[in-house]
C-alpha cells in the first residue's frame, strides 16, 4: 500500500511531529500543493487534466476560483480549435469595447481573461462561444486542474488531476512548512540554541531537495505558469 502523504512528510522530517503546537497539517499540504502546480509544466498538468469544461451560447463563463486553468480553446466552426491568449480585465475591456477597432480579437484571435468583479472570479472568452445545443461549432473548452483542499490531500494519487510526478516535491514543501512552523514556535517558547540549529539544518537540507526536484519536473526550461 502507497504511503500517504502524513507519512512521507514523517519521513522525511525525521519524528514524529504530530504532538508538537504546529499549523494544520491540511494547511500545509494545501499550500505546497499550490505552489507546486503552479511552478509545474503546464504540459505535464495537461497529461492529467480533467475532462474540460465547455462554453458556449447557455454558458458563456466559466467559475475559476479554486483551479488553475491550463488552457483554453476556442473552436471556429467546430474544425479549427484555437488556443485563446489570457490577458488582464482591463486589457480585455480596452480589445473588445469596440466593435469596429481593428485591434478587436477575432476567432481567428482569440482572448480569455479571469473577472473578479461580480464577486466570483470567472472566466470569459472572446468572441464569445455562440455554440448551441449539441452543435459545439463554435464552443470553447477549458483544462484545469481543482488545487486539492482539506484531508483531499492526504491521497493524491486518489485525486483526479494530479500528477504523480509532484507528489515528491508536494510533500518535501509540506515538510518545509511544518518545520518553519515549528521554528517560529520554538522562538517563541524560547527553546534552546540546539533546538533550532537542528530544526534550520533540516529546513535547508529539505529546501536543497526541493529545489533539485523542481529542477528536474521542470528542466532547463524553467517553468510555465499557464498560457
Amino acid at each position: 500500500m502507497a504511503a500517504t502523504m502524513a507519512q512521507r512528510i514523517q519521513d522525511l522530517i525525521g519524528f514524529d511531529y504530530s504532538s508538537n503546537s504546529i499549523n494544520s497539517e491540511d494547511e500545509a499540504l494545501e499550500t505546497a500543493c499550490a505552489e507546486v502546480i503552479d511552478l509545474a509544466p503546464v504540459s505535464l498538468l495537461l497529461k492529467y487534466a480533467v475532462a474540460p469544461a465547455d462554453l458556449y451560447t447557455d454558458n458563456t463563463t466559466y467559475a475559476v476560483e479554486g483551479k488553475k486553468i491550463l488552457r483554453v480553446i476556442r473552436f471556429d466552426a467546430g474544425v479549427v480549435g484555437r488556443i485563446c491568449e489570457k490577458v488582464d480585465i482591463d486589457e480585455y475591456k480596452q480589445l473588445t469595447v469596440d466593435t469596429n477597432s481593428i485591434y478587436l480579437p477575432t476567432k481567428h484571435s482569440p482572448i480569455y481573461t479571469e473577472d473578479p468583479e461580480s464577486g466570483t472570479t470567472l472566466l470569459n472568452v472572446f468572441p464569445t462561444p455562440t455554440a448551441a445545443g449539441t452543435d459545439l461549432a463554435e464552443a470553447a473548452k477549458v483544462y484545469y486542474i481543482t488545487y486539492p483542499v482539506g484531508s483531499a490531500t492526504d491521497s493524491l494519487s486518489a485525486i483526479d488531476g494530479i500528477p504523480n510526478e509532484l507528489e515528491h516535491a508536494i510533500a518535501l514543501k509540506a515538510s518545509i512548512y511544518i518545520l518553519q512552523t515549528m521554528i517560529s514556535d520554538a522562538i517563541q517558547e524560547d527553546e534552546d540554541d540546539e533546538m533550532l540549529a537542528m530544526l534550520n539544518s533540516q529546513v535547508q537540507s529539505l529546501e536543497g531537495m526541493y529545489q533539485a526536484e523542481m529542477q528536474r519536473l521542470t528542466g532547463d526550461k524553467g517553468t510555465q505558469t499557464g498560457e
